[in-house]
């Protein structure tokens, strides 16, 4: 279990690059090394994960075999997150076992674009795909999270990874666009498969870069002290009185109730209200931008009041957005949707991950990380499944006595459980998180004020990579410095945080 001394609940961890004693010089090339591999793998998204979904589509699948598409992977995900965990400890590297799982990421995508190419993809088999591909995921994250941890440190971690993550998304979007583009171009000529073979062919030239900056990374050494390990048994015996065990459970369920609906608003899009590609393209490009735009105000939030208040608040919409889709088809109506949405997840997703760095030790980073990330597979998953079962027996219309509804499409009703499904664990299961830092209450005016800088359009003040106007991002920069000061040197009047777990 994440480890403090029990009677200094806010005591200090120590950084872990001293632990590390990583050459600075190594560092600081590894970190750039970092940022290319960023871009690079967010190319390879752009290009190939978005649109496997659409792939589906064009090949014939069923709502069912995309459920299972969605699902079968996140499961396989799941538990490769222990032979990830496994492989760090026993062979006390990391950069090598992330280089070596990566080439073989690459071979399975290379595969399936040599399949849709010659035309023969199925469903099932690019399902099979799925599984390949995304369970090597499972097996890089423990040792990524780990050395990614390493090699920054606690006064540089926050204003490097916005920057990387800013940078990111930009390539995102613009591969995003570009393989949208494509598509659109070769569907209009009635070759959309051979514009499927194209993005995914771009998509493997992103991997072999983001394999080639990653061996550029400095290895550094792996030497966890004593008492670091904790068993999974452990983890579940304690999780009773654990906070960061109730945290994994609340966003566990929170997965399962969002993945019942997520995998199949792209169908809905693309099949039931007939997009074309292009304006699916600008529907997901919405959504990443206004996560863009959002990020860094959802920064500065949680640094202020805490990771859980920004969940609060994110956990507060929502629940409302899937039955947002209920109430017109209208294109501008659902782009004002995404927009909604992409500033929500964009709070939840940032907090999520941020949450896990305030109540982990450094020693257990990667062992915790992996048990989080199975659990949330393991939603994912039922989530998924569950949504597909359900899709086959979604009734036509709805009655409750005085109202009736009729669907437009099954998936609807899988709308309409998912939200309900969300309200329901977010009643339940958010009180029990408490916030691990001292912070400070949110005004209700505060609540609004998160998204105050969100201006897309705010003129030649506007950073292109964190999206922090000049002056704001000097302030963003100051406050990332003094976050360790500020922590040593609290007012003993401070608000008091729940501390990490002691073991």
């Amino acid at each position: 279990m994440p480890d403090t001394d029990s009677t200094q609940p806010h005591a200090r961890e120590a950084p872990a690059d001293e632990a590390a004693a990583i050459p600075a010089e190594k560092r600081r090339r590894s970190m750039r090394y970092s940022v290319a591999d960023g871009c690079f793998y967010a190319s390879m998204v752009g290009f190939g994960e978005t649109y496997f979904i659409p792939l589906l589509i064009a090949v014939g699948a069923t709502t069912f075999q995309i459920g299972a598409f969605a699902s079968a992977p996140q499961l396989f995900l799941a538990f490769a997150q222990f032979l990830g965990i496994a492989l760090v400890e026993r062979l006390r590297v990391r950069k090598r076992i992330i280089v070596g799982a990566v080439v073989v990421q690459t071979a399975i995508l290379f595969w399936m674009f040599m399949t849709v190419a010659q035309g023969t993809s199925s469903p099932w088999l690019l399902v099979l795909f799925g599984i390949g591909y995304f369970s090597v995921n499972g097996v890089v994250l423990p040792a990524w999270n780990s050395l990614i941890g390493d090699l920054t440190t606690e006064r540089n971690r926050g204003a490097y990874l916005g920057f990387r993550n800013g940078l990111s998304q930009l390539v995102l979007f613009a591969s995003m666009a570009a393989a949208g583009l494509i598509l659109e171009w070769f569907d209009n000529t009635g070759a959309a498969r051979m514009g499927f073979a194209v993005i995914l062919g771009l998509a493997v030239a992103s991997r072999v870069g983001s394999t080639l900056a990653l061996a550029g990374h400095f290895e550094a050494p792996y030497n966890p002290p004593q008492g670091a390990y904790f068993s999974f048994w452990s983890f579940l015996r304690r999780s009773g009185r654990s906070n960061f065990a109730h945290f994994v459970y609340f966003v566990s369920l929170m997965t399962f109730a969002v993945q019942m609906a997520a995998p199949f608003f792209t169908v809905y899009m693309l099949r039931d209200l007939g997009f074309s590609y292009m304006q699916f393209m600008i529907a997901q490009g919405v959504f990443i931008g206004s996560q863009f735009l959002a990020m860094h105000r959802w920064g500065a939030f949680a640094d202020r009041f805490g990771n859980r208040a920004a969940m609060r608040i994110c956990t507060a919409i929502s629940p409302w957005i899937p039955l947002l889709w209920f109430l017109s088809t209208d294109y501008i109506y659902i782009l004002a949707i995404q927009v909604l949405a992409g500033l929500a997840w964009a709070g939840w997703f940032l907090a999520s991950n941020n949450f896990i760095f305030d109540a982990v030790t450094p020693p257990k980073r990667a062992r915790c990380a992996a048990y989080f990330n199975f659990f949330n597979g393991i939603g994912f998953f039922l989530g998924a499944m569950f949504g597909a079962w359900l899709s086959a027996r979604a009734p036509a219309t709805l009655s409750t006595g005085a109202l009736t509804v009729t669907f437009l499409s099954p998936l609807q009703f899988i709308f309409l459980v998912s939200s309900a499904m969300r309200f329901v664990v977010v009643f339940f299961f958010l009180p029990t998180v408490r916030e691990v830092r001292p912070v400070g209450e949110p005004r209700f005016r505060d609540m609004f004020l998160v998204f105050r800088g969100v201006r897309p359009f705010g003129g030649v003040s506007f950073h292109p990579f964190t999206g922090v106007g000049r002056s704001e991002s000097g302030a963003l920069r100051e406050r990332v410095r003094g976050f360790t000061t500020r922590n040593n040197h609290r007012d003993p009047g401070a608000p008091q945080g729940a501390g990490r777990d002691p073991d």
